[in-house]
């Protein structure tokens, strides 16, 4: 909470994107669904400078679920490794706990008619920045045959990591049914069962890095003890990114009904709209046609559509990638000594995924070119809010494919008009 959404429409922006009210939300859906107790994974502040901003909203949800007899349980993580418990503290509410203050794993149990029901194994950030793993100091035991969960803020398979590094084989290696993770943004399940190993993700994406479809996530024990997950798409924000197949569109202003059907189809398919107040989509044009060169010339005429609706949720594009192949044959041109057919056949190359060895110090030099315009003033901005990442060879590979595309064709054009 402190943030915002990033690409929101000035026109659509409002109070509704927030994590905030994302986060009281998720505090009402709670107590709909008559939950047990309320898990959070970290990096509930975004910085200490956003402490007065976060508190009110934080409180007024930890004292929401008090009413209804449902506890909360934390974990700081690194970005509210100090905020958080000060915050824990100064609400001095028993219906909270923080565990692991300090970086010692602390446990918190459920109980039901006496008995319990969940053990929950937690660990927060005592600083930072933290380079060891935390698993190097879990040594709890289960008190009772009830299933246990860790909830940790961590890095997962990131050795090196100044956040928490843990390696997949740790947590599987402990005595726990489950493990909830903090850190990355977007949900990712990497284990499914024995134990569960997944990132809830935050509730409310904050940039179009954090694709898919986010929300709270709603942990079930079967009777067995055995523990399951699944989503609750309650984020009012989507961002997406969308691959659009415009083979056979000879004409760019064919496109646009393309993109909206593909757009449409991926929205419907991604799970529940009821919350969504509004998709930010982010499109790839790919496939072959006689349209290539045109559609590079119009693409921000595409970008600048006002945008449609998928029943009532708004879709905006946010951004459009013409990644279209020219209606040529590779092969044929390919082979020769003129420029066109160097293009071919370093276009060949790419397709057939040998480009880094055939053409080696080309991709270099195009990973050069990238960082450093990357490096350059324009691009200050981004570096600062840590939205820009560093390239690597496959963004040099797309760069040198686009522009290859983009030539050959021009270069195909200028040899008709010329005859």
């Amino acid at each position: 909470m402190g943030r915002h959404p990033t690409r929101i429409p000035s026109e659509l922006d409002g109070q509704q994107f927030s994590p905030t009210a994302v986060w009281r939300e998720t505090v009402e859906e709670a107590i709909r669904r008559r939950v047990d107790a309320v898990l959070v994974t970290g990096d509930v502040v975004d910085r200490e400078n956003r402490y007065f901003e976060a508190y009110g909203a934080f409180e007024e949800g930890v004292l929401r679920l008090e009413t209804e007899d449902i506890p909360l349980v934390a974990v700081a993580g690194n970005h509210d490794f100090d905020v958080l418990p000060r915050l824990i503290r100064e609400i001095d509410s028993e219906n909270v706990t923080l565990l692991g203050d300090g970086g010692r794993w602390e446990q918190w149990t459920l109980t039901g008619d006496d008995e319990p029901r969940l053990h929950v194994h937690g660990w927060s950030f005592p600083r930072a920045h933290v380079v060891t793993s935390p698993l190097e100091e879990y040594d709890l035991s289960a008190e009772s045959a009830a299933p246990v969960l860790g909830v940790v803020h961590a890095d997962l398979g990131s050795a090196g990591s100044q956040y928490g590094p843990v390696h997949p084989d740790e947590l599987l290696e402990k005595p726990v049914d489950g493990w909830l993770l903090g850190h990355i943004h977007k949900p990712t399940v990497h284990n499914e069962r024995d134990p569960f190993v997944f990132y809830p993700g935050s509730p409310q994406p904050l940039d179009p890095g954090e694709r898919g479809v986010h929300g709270p996530w709603e942990l079930q024990i079967t009777p067995g003890g055995a523990l399951t997950a699944a989503q609750v798409p309650l984020a009012t924000v989507r961002y997406g990114r969308f691959e659009v197949d415009v083979s056979g569109a000879g004409d760019p202003k064919a496109v646009p009904s393309l993109v909206r059907a593909a757009v449409e189809e991926r929205v419907r398919s991604g799970g529940e709209l009821e919350a969504l107040e509004l998709v930010l989509a982010r499109v790839r044009l790919t496939g072959r046609t006689t349209a290539h060169s045109a559609l590079h010339r119009h693409r921000a005429t595409i970008e600048d559509d006002h945008g449609f609706t998928v029943g009532t949720v708004p879709v905006r594009l946010d951004s459009i990638e013409v990644a279209t192949r020219p209606a040529i044959d590779l092969e044929q041109r390919a082979g020769g000594d003129g420029p066109d057919a160097y293009l071919a056949d370093l276009l060949l190359a790419i397709e057939n995924g040998t480009v880094t060895d055939d053409y080696g110090p080309l991709v270099q030099e195009a990973l050069r070119s990238v960082r450093t315009a990357q490096d350059s003033g324009a691009y200050r901005e981004l570096r600062r809010q840590g939205r820009l990442d560093s390239s690597d060879e496959t963004d040099a590979v797309s760069v040198l494919e686009s522009q290859a595309r983009l030539l050959l064709d021009t270069l195909i054009e200028q040899k008709e008009a010329s005859t």
